[in-house]
């Protein structure tokens, strides 16, 4: 969701201000959901297994998918990034919740229950 606000400012499809509503929304729930970077990294990159294992007919062939696939170049990026010692930039990213709300813009209203 955050990649696709960016985009949508990017392409004058969203203001930033909606870009910036929809995007802390976003943080709600992972805050609400997730523990902690690590957690939410795990939740992701568990969803990015599966995506890459589409083609998985039945529970077999996904478990073995799973079991055998291994970080492309960007997830093993991301763990590095994520996990690899006190001074890389997730682990000095506070996990904590927003002090502010944006307000959400009257271009929102209709989905300002997300």
């Amino acid at each position: 969701m955050g990649f696709l606000s960016r985009v949508g400012v990017l392409n004058k499809w969203l203001t930033e201000e909606e870009s910036l509503w929809l995007q802390s929304r976003v943080y709600v729930r992972a805050h609400h959901y997730y523990h902690g970077w690590m957690h939410y990294f795990s939740a992701y990159s568990l969803g990015r297994l599966y995506w890459q294992s589409s083609q998985c007919e039945d529970n077999t062939s996904l478990r073995e998918a799973l079991t055998l696939y291994k970080y492309d170049s960007a997830g093993s990026r991301m763990f590095e990034e994520l996990a690899a010692g006190s001074d890389r930039f997730y682990a000095t990213l506070p996990w904590q919740p927003l002090t502010v709300q944006p307000e959400c813009p009257v271009t929102l209203k209709d989905v300002s229950d997300l």
